[in-house]
């Protein structure tokens, strides 16, 4: 029974009720109200009841009030609530934590009034003390009773102590647990697993909920190599705090461990997993996790529990928990949207399953879903996962878009084939990648866009560069499709001219770009100067004005960058660092410095809108 306050500062008015029917009370009701605070002359006068009681009797009254107590403590605190506008239950809490208290300090008064003195208390009345701390959920005053306890010569039996090791446990103190541990082995209790199985599992507990994961794991490795089992709480309490701090697989193996010793789990332990599984990304768990709540417990999961197991589903490749997912989803009446088919089509790339994944894209093209390349990321992403195999897997997913496409036409676009280029493009397949965008577009009569360029020539860019094929491509998009360059195509037709030995084309597409009114981005120049820079090129410097200009920020690594490399003399372009010696034709700034037009009226105000 939960003790509740009586005796708070009620107006006079409630004073003279109570004091009207103290008359009609039993001697012990009004003692009760006496020992409890409250005013009143008739209990007051009545002082020699304590003395007539037992010490037991007189702990089971302070620790248990009566029925009476109760009425009048609830009378007064909504009273008092009215009056103060305020929360009746936060007065009845405040009011139930201020009487623990007092009745902590009267049983403290007794304790140390009629037991503490006496060298040969007896053990019933130490035992009354024991279980009316234990009920207002005072250890410290638990393990007073313990200490003297001992001290007599009187021996608590392992019940007594399980009984303060769990109150300790609920309130999370380790060290009470210790302390009671300790006394434990001053009284002689014998070392077994009978008496010391309570210590184990109350540690386990509160280390667990304490998240004190290593040694909540210390402690249950000690009491498996004892033999003790671990009750349903200590193990909850361990594999949640384990998943909390990412040991998703040791939560899992104590888990499989406790269900095999016949330990039931509710749905608090595998949301506890399914919640830290989703933070790690952690499949098996998840999986685990949901198909418990789902098909045992029958747990409604939040929609971002749904939107985490999707992303798992679709980096593990597990497409049958991403359809379980949507079918969730589609029952609980949420929206399917196109990032949640998504995850879907990934789950199927991943698992290599091309025709099925190739026919959900083509439904959801059907819908108005899928149509742009974010779609396809993860297509890309396995096709380059490992280069040497990655024209075999091309073709592969490439005749299952056929096979798919005399049932689902949608599939057969553009963006299906510019992922399949751009897949041999950015695994160094350059050449195949021309071959295979001029066969398949002129083969299915699909048009290429800028996309399907800018995919190639990515590529090209890449490792040493490739030139050749580079140009053939800049070329028909040009001349055959006749498509105008974007800021992009220059920047990457930039890129692959600096990694040639003569990379003076990289200043023809520069000044190129400059003409049709765009500003290179800072990536694209810091490749400039740096290539500048390798061979002590005084363009290098020109570059970084160009920057300053622009308003691009000149990092002091770069400069720094510079400085290293012009510091060994000559340059590669003769003895003077202001580029007097350059090649009439190459790039200089000195053209614009002679003018008192600037880059920003040459390319415009409009391409400085980055």
């Amino acid at each position: 029974m939960v003790p509740v306050a009586v005796g708070l500062t009620a107006a006079a008015a409630t004073t003279t009720k109570a004091t009207m029917r103290i008359p009609l009370l039993s001697k012990i009701q009004r003692h009760s109200l006496q020992v409890r605070g409250y005013a009143s002359p008739l209990v007051d006068e009545d002082s020699s009841l304590s003395h007539e009681l037992d010490i037991p009797k007189q702990v089971h009254q302070l620790v248990n009030p009566s029925n009476y107590s109760k009425i009048n403590l609830a009378r007064d605190i909504s009273q008092s609530a009215r009056l103060e506008k305020r929360d009746i239950g936060e007065k009845m809490e405040g009011a139930i934590r201020t009487e623990k208290d007092a009745v902590h300090r009267r049983l403290d008064d007794l304790l140390d009034r009629e037991l503490m003195p006496k060298d040969n208390p007896a053990e019933a009345d130490l035992v009354a003390f024991l279980e009316g701390y234990h009920s207002i959920g005072s250890t410290l005053g638990c393990i007073k009773v313990l200490r003297k306890m001992r001290e007599c010569d009187i021996t608590p039996t392992p019940p007594q102590y399980a009984m303060v090791l769990n109150l300790a446990c609920g309130k999370y103190q380790v060290r009470t647990i210790y302390t009671v541990a300790e006394e434990m082995r001053l009284a002689g209790l014998e070392d077994t697993n009978e008496n010391y199985e309570s210590f184990f599992n109350s540690l386990l507990t509160c280390l667990g909920n304490c998240n004190q994961s290593e040694m909540a794991y210390a402690v249950y490795t000690e009491m498996r190599e004892r033999g003790l089992t671990p009750r349903h709480q200590g193990s909850h309490s361990i594999i949640v705090s384990l998943a909390k701090i990412g040991e998703i697989d040791l939560a899992l193996q104590i888990l499989q461990e406790s269900v095999g010793s016949s330990i039931t789990f509710d749905w608090k332990t595998y949301m506890g997993i399914l919640v830290n599984a989703s933070f790690y990304m952690h499949h098996k768990a998840y999986k685990l996790a949901f198909d418990q709540l789902t098909t045992v417990f029958g747990v409604q999961l939040t929609k971002g529990d749904y939107d985490y197991g999707l992303s798992i589903a679709s980096k593990a490749g597990d497409y049958k928990l991403a359809t379980s997912i949507l079918e969730s989803l589609g029952r609980l009446g949420y929206p399917i949207r196109e990032r949640e088919y998504e995850a879907l089509f990934d789950s199927l790339i991943v698992s290599k399953k091309w025709e099925t994944a190739f026919k959900v894209v083509g439904n959801m093209r059907q819908t108005g879903y899928g149509k742009t390349s974010r779609t396809l990321r993860t297509l890309v992403r396995e096709l380059t996962a490992k280069p040497a195999q990655t024209e075999r897997l091309v073709a592969e997913a490439y005749e299952a878009m056929l096979e798919t496409s005399s049932t689902v036409p949608a599939i057969l676009d553009t963006s299906t084939l510019n992922a399949l280029v751009l897949s041999l493009a950015l695994s160094v397949r350059v050449e195949a990648a021309f071959t295979r965008m001029n066969e398949w577009f002129d083969k299915h009569s699909v048009k290429r866009n800028i996309e399907t360029y800018e995919g190639l020539l990515t590529g090209c860019g890449k490792s040493k560069g490739n030139k050749t094929v580079a140009e053939k491509t800049l070329g028909m998009m040009l001349d055959v499709d006749k498509l105008e360059p974007t800021k992009e195509i220059y920047e990457l037709m930039i890129r692959v001219s600096l990694k040639q030995f003569n990379y003076e084309d990289a200043f023809v597409y520069l000044e190129s770009m400059k003409a049709q009114k765009m500003a290179p981005g800072w990536p694209t120049y810091a490749s400039i100067v740096r290539r500048c820079a390798n061979v002590r090129d005084p363009r290098a410097k020109v570059a970084l004005d160009e920057m300053r200009e622009l308003g691009y920020t000149v990092t002091s690594a770069l400069e720094n960058y510079v400085a290293f490399n012009y510091k060994s003399g000559k340059g590669a372009y003769g003895d003077n660092d202001d580029g007097s010696d350059m090649p009439e034709h190459s790039w200089s700034g000195k053209a614009d410095k002679d003018k008192t037009a600037t880059l920003k009226d040459i390319l415009g105000a409009d391409a400085f809108k980055l």
